[in-house]
C-alpha cells in the first residue's frame, strides 16, 4: 500500500457467522476507502464419492452460496465486491489471492464453523496464515468491532514498526483517524524525577513523535503513549481496553519490543488475546 492507497481488501469467506461479521468490517472500510473488495472461498478438495455431473452440481449450489447469503453483508452496503472460488489447501488459497490481487489488506474472521461450512478456526488457517503473509492482514473477532476511528499501533522504533506506521498514515488518509501510538520501555533506573525533561516517559514521548511523524503528516490526530515495567503485549491490550480502541495494529518481525510472530513475540501474543480486530503488517520488502 502507498501514499493514500487503499484500493483492494481480500476478505476470507467459509459460510460462518463469523466470515460474515468480518466481511461486515471490511466493507464497512471498503466503503470510507473506495477499495474493492475481492471475497475468496477456498474448497478444501472436489467433492468426492459422486458422479462428475453430482460434483458439478455442488459447485454450482455453493457458488450461489457464495454469490447470494454469503457475500450478503457487501451487497447491502453497495460497495464493490467479485467473489473467487478456488480449489485447492484454505491455508494458502487465500493469500496467492491476496498476492495476485496485490490486496492492501487480507482479511480473516477469527474462528470458523459456526454457521456454515467454516474453515477459519485460530490455529489453522487463521494462524498459519499470520505466519506466512506478506501483505498485511486483519484478524475480525466475533465481538468488539465497528468502524475504525480510534486506534492503538505499536511502535518501537523498528523498521517493522515504522512499516506499520506507514501503513496506517495510509488509511489517515480516509479522515477521522486517532492514533494512539504506544510504545513499552523498562529502563534500568530512571535517575532523573518525573519533572526532568530527561526523564524516561518525555525521552520515549520525544521518540514517539519522531517515529509517528508520517502519521501526523496524513492528517491522523496522534496521542503518545508511554509504559513501562509491562510486557509489550499487556501495554498494548490494557491501552485497547481502557481507550475503547477499534483496531490495534502491530508490525511483525519487530526488531525492538515488538519482535515478530515468527519469533513468537508480541504479535503472537496479541493475536491469540485480542478482543478488537487486530492488523499485523509484515515487512515493507515482502509488498508489492
Amino acid at each position: 500500500m502507498t501514499g493514500a492507497d487503499v484500493n483492494r481488501l481480500v476478505v476470507a469467506i467459509d459460510g460462518s457467522n463469523l466470515a460474515s461479521r468480518a466481511l461486515t468490517w471490511a466493507c464497512e472500510l471498503a466503503a470510507r476507502t473506495g477499495a474493492e473488495i475481492v471475497a475468496v472461498h477456498a474448497l478444501a478438495h472436489r467433492f468426492a464419492g459422486v458422479t462428475p455431473e453430482r460434483s458439478q452440481e455442488l459447485l454450482e449450489e455453493r457458488r450461489a452460496l457464495v454469490n447470494g447469503d454469503w457475500i450478503r453483508p457487501a451487497l447491502e452496503s453497495g460497495v464493490s465486491i467479485r467473489t473467487e472460488i478456488v480449489h485447492g489447501d484454505p491455508r494458502s488459497i487465500v493469500l496467492e489471492s491476496a498476492e495476485a490481487e496485490h490486496a492492501d489488506l487480507t482479511v480473516f474472521g477469527r474462528t470458523g464453523g459456526d454457521g456454515g461450512p467454516g474453515f477459519l478456526h485460530l490455529g489453522s488457517v487463521v494462524e498459519y496464515a499470520a505466519h506466512h503473509t506478506r501483505r498485511p492482514l486483519a484478524v475480525i473477532p466475533a465481538d468488539g468491532w465497528g468502524s475504525v476511528r480510534r486506534i492503538v499501533l505499536g511502535v518501537d522504533g523498528s523498521t517493522e514498526s515504522l512499516q506499520a506506521v506507514s501503513w496506517c498514515a495510509d488509511l489517515a488518509a480516509a479522515g477521522d483517524l486517532t492514533v494512539l501510538a504506544v510504545a513499552v520501555k523498562e529502563p534500568f533506573l530512571e535517575w532523573t524525577p518525573s519533572s526532568s525533561p530527561d526523564n524516561w516517559r518525555r525521552d520515549v514521548e520525544r521518540e514517539i513523535d519522531q517515529w509517528t511523524a508520517p502519521l501526523s503528516a496524513a492528517g491522523a490526530a496522534v496521542e503518545h503513549i508511554a509504559h513501562r515495567d509491562l510486557h509489550p503485549a499487556d501495554g498494548l491490550l490494557d491501552v485497547v481496553a481502557t481507550r475503547q480502541a477499534d483496531l490495534l495494529v502491530v508490525g511483525t518481525r519487530g526488531a525492538g519490543g515488538f519482535t515478530g510472530l515468527r519469533a513468537g513475540g508480541v504479535a503472537m501474543k496479541v493475536l491469540h488475546r485480542a478482543s478488537v480486530p487486530l492488523a499485523l503488517v509484515p515487512p515493507a520488502s515482502s509488498q508489492t
